[in-house]
């Protein structure tokens, strides 16, 4: 097998129908850059579909088949082919038995997720099949705009803030405190989640990096499913500070506290803010290395390589399924 196989994608075209899962679909068919990748939208029988398309592909992509087939096309007979296939996954925490179901019956090669620790300890019968995906960036959208830094602490993100049913109160236990104990502090502004599935968004894409990219502190956190969501990513990336409550995923994935970031929690969030607030040398120190780290190792780019390498090991017969990711 040679380092181009022929990958066929199970996707639909979401990029633009839902601009705030925009950048999940350029990192997926950024793999296009580095192999040869053939594109199918429509529900159906993968039988059917090998014989409508151009080439015998070497392995089969399905994007994320849960969330109602929002972002994949329902495929039914993946289990009767004999090319290898490979399975993306996101949300575990959400639609947990439909997705193990979705595994079995089609008896899924690979697994390929964002998140590492949850997935393990949720699937644990997949662990052979498990290959880490992280999460990533497209550096042309998630840059430093040189915007001028006129918001001190910003906090975007899904949370319940006494107004909302969901999120239930405790999914984000940090994101809930950080709201509380800094709503009134001068220099705090707090942008509500848009939702998902809507194109009415003000902030998505190059307008979330342009926010991110005009303050000085941003918080976030992994919640209860504890993994690194994309605003790991996104706020160093956008030349940001990043205060946020670390999970085992996080230092996995290179995150050093006071060197990329800083790692806090819900007893000493405030105190930190306080202090990089004010220390405009360390503050800086930490967000350009930040930066510097994410372009370096978390771009789309990055990730397509490493999804294409896992792709060729297991064709050429390697067993290895975690890849360094820095």
């Amino acid at each position: 097998m040679t380092n181009h196989p022929k990958i066929l994608m199970l996707i639909r075209q979401f990029g633009n129908t839902y601009p705030k899962h925009n950048q999940k679909y350029k990192a997926i068919t950024s793999l296009e850059k580095f192999t040869d990748v053939y594109y199918w939208y429509e529900d159906g029988s993968i039988l059917d579909i090998l014989k409508k398309i151009p080439v015998k592909p070497d392995f089969i992509i399905h994007y994320d088949p849960s969330w109602g087939h929002v972002f994949a096309p329902h495929i039914t007979d993946l289990d009767k082919v004999t090319i290898p296939t490979g399975a993306f996954s996101i949300d575990i925490h959400a639609n947990k038995q439909e997705r193990l179901a979705y595994f079995n019956q089609n008896n899924i090669d690979l697994i390929f997720s964002v998140i590492k620790s949850p997935f393990l300890k949720a699937f644990p019968t997949f662990t052979k099949q498990f290959r880490w995906l992280p999460f990533s960036i497209d550096p042309e959208v998630t840059k430093d705009w040189q915007l001028n830094k006129d918001i001190k602490f910003l906090f975007m993100g899904l949370v319940n803030d006494g107004t909302v049913s969901h999120p239930p109160l405790g999914r984000y236990p940090f994101r809930e405190a950080v709201l509380k104990k800094m709503k009134d502090v001068e220099g705090f502004k707090y942008n509500k989640h848009p939702g998902n599935l809507t194109s009415d968004i003000a902030l998505v894409n190059e307008t979330f990096s342009q926010e991110l990219n005009r303050a000085h502190i941003f918080f976030t956190c992994g919640g209860s499913p504890k993994y690194p969501v994309m605003k790991f990513f996104e706020a160093p990336g956008s030349r940001t500070l990043l205060l946020a409550e670390p999970n085992e995923d996080v230092w996995d994935l290179g995150f050093k506290d006071k060197e990329n970031f800083v790692a806090c929690n819900t007893e000493d969030f405030f105190e930190k803010a306080m202090f990089y607030s004010e220390d405009e040398s360390e503050r800086t120190r930490i967000t350009t290395n930040g930066y510097h780290f994410i372009h370096e190792h978390h771009t789309n780019d990055v990730r397509a390589q490493q999804l294409l390498t896992y792709i060729t090991d297991y064709l050429g017969g390697k067993e290895a399924n975690d890849l360094p990711l820095i």
